[in-house]
């Protein structure tokens, strides 16, 4: 299984873990919330009928003794019934939800209404088989103490509602701090799951380039003791037939042959330096760029400079033959495309960081091109997978007409 697919899913995972709690959270408070808002209301609901049935009834017996109206007498009885029935219904709601202390003292004024709601009951029954025709100083108590329980009874409903409110709040805040927490967890987990993965992707791309850079060596040492030797030895023995060959016609073939083996020897050494560039073992990074722009200087075409303020930057082998190919890459690009009279290469270095910024007022190019199949343009790409390789970056400035900026930084 590929890194990037491993890496996507631990990603994916991480989101789906915390969508899922969230969404879970979100559910689950809001069927809460509306079951509380449904008990809530059937409480408020149920204490409001008891009142309106008990006033209803102190209506209908003044109807009754006004008007001697026998409905009125029997809508009495009535309304005491149904205030029963929805004592007995908020009795049965608060037993059933409400089991906790907290809810002892709204059952205890629940009763206590109860109580004044059934004496109130006994003394209006008593009253109309009297037939009294006016309402006693007795019965009238009797109300006003009802109403009393019934206010006590209301503010007990209130403040419990307030209360398991409150809770529902803080329960409410302590889920909410608890998906933020989960959030930051997985973002703390996605961000370390990324920083793994680039660590990975280095070290595997560090790994890529120390096996290059081991085989270019093997390569390059091979090619010297082998091949090199070889042409060697046929240079030498050339010389000595020479001496003993006195044909002018013989002595002819044996310059040409002499001249393509120095030729062959002086490519075999281009290309051993190429591999593995003694120079830059000998002197350094920006030694050997210097020696390398007088090279360039010497051919009159082109004024190359490299400023450092450092005469020397401390660097593992491989990273500095990556820095010195990127910038023999660069200055390969600038004497083939960009018609540059000047070159400029300063290396700097702040703290840990190097920074290689690479200048000419050449013709420029766009630097999107870099992300086109434009193969003139690989060799710029390749500088950008081996800058990137070793955990470097990178800015390009440029554009028609306006030369070229590239500005290289990494870590050592």
């Amino acid at each position: 299984m590929s890194l990037k697919i491993i890496f996507r899913g631990k990603v994916l995972f991480a989101i789906i873990i915390f969508t899922t709690v969230s969404c879970a959270g979100i559910i689950y408070t809001s069927v809460k919330s509306l079951q509380l808002d449904r008990e809530h209301l059937s409480l408020l609901e149920l204490s409001t009928n008891i009142n309106l049935e008990i006033s209803k009834s102190r209506i209908f017996l003044d109807d009754y003794l006004w008007f001697s109206d026998t409905l009125k007498r029997t809508a009495v009885i009535g309304c005491f019934t149904h205030a029963n029935t929805s004592i007995q219904s908020l009795d049965s709601l608060l037993s059933e939800k409400y089991k906790d202390n907290s809810e002892l003292q709204l059952r205890t004024s629940l009763k206590a209404t109860a109580l004044e709601v059934k004496q109130l009951h006994q003394q209006v029954l008593v009253f109309l088989q009297n037939n009294t025709k006016s309402i006693d100083v007795n019965l009238l108590n009797r109300y006003h103490d009802f109403h009393n329980a019934y206010q006590e009874l209301r503010i007990k409903i209130d403040d419990y509602i307030l209360r398991k409110n409150s809770r529902f709040k803080q329960r409410g805040y302590t889920l909410f701090i608890l998906t933020f927490l989960l959030l930051l967890v997985c973002v703390v987990l996605i961000y370390r799951i990324i920083n793994s993965y680039n660590t990975i992707e280095k070290q595997q791309a560090l790994r890529a380039l120390e096996v290059e850079y081991k085989e270019r060596k093997r390569i390059a040492a091979d090619l010297h003791d082998g091949l090199g030797s070889i042409l060697s030895s046929i240079a030498l023995f050339i010389k000595l037939i020479e001496k003993d060959c006195s044909k002018s016609a013989e002595n002819k073939s044996l310059s040409q042959v002499k001249e393509l083996s120095g030729i062959a020897l002086e490519n075999l050494e281009a290309t051993i330096n190429n591999l593995n560039p003694s120079i830059l073992n000998k002197y350094g990074l920006v030694k050997s760029l210097e020696i390398l722009c007088d090279k360039i200087n010497d051919i009159g075409e082109v004024s190359c400079t490299v400023s450092s303020s450092i005469k020397q930057i401390k660097l593992n082998p491989n990273m500095e033959l990556n820095m010195y190919r990127i910038c023999n890459e660069l200055i390969n690009n600038t004497l083939k495309h960009a018609k540059a009279t000047s070159l400029c290469i300063d290396i700097q270095q702040i703290k840990k960081t190097v920074i290689v910024v690479f200048q000419d007022n050449g013709k420029g190019f766009d630097p999107e091109i870099i992300h086109t199949t434009d193969e003139e343009k690989m060799g710029l790409r390749n500088i950008v997978n081996r800058i990137e390789s070793f955990g470097g970056k990178y800015e390009i400035n440029s554009g028609k007409g306006k030369g070229v900026e590239i500005t290289l930084s990494f870590i050592i």
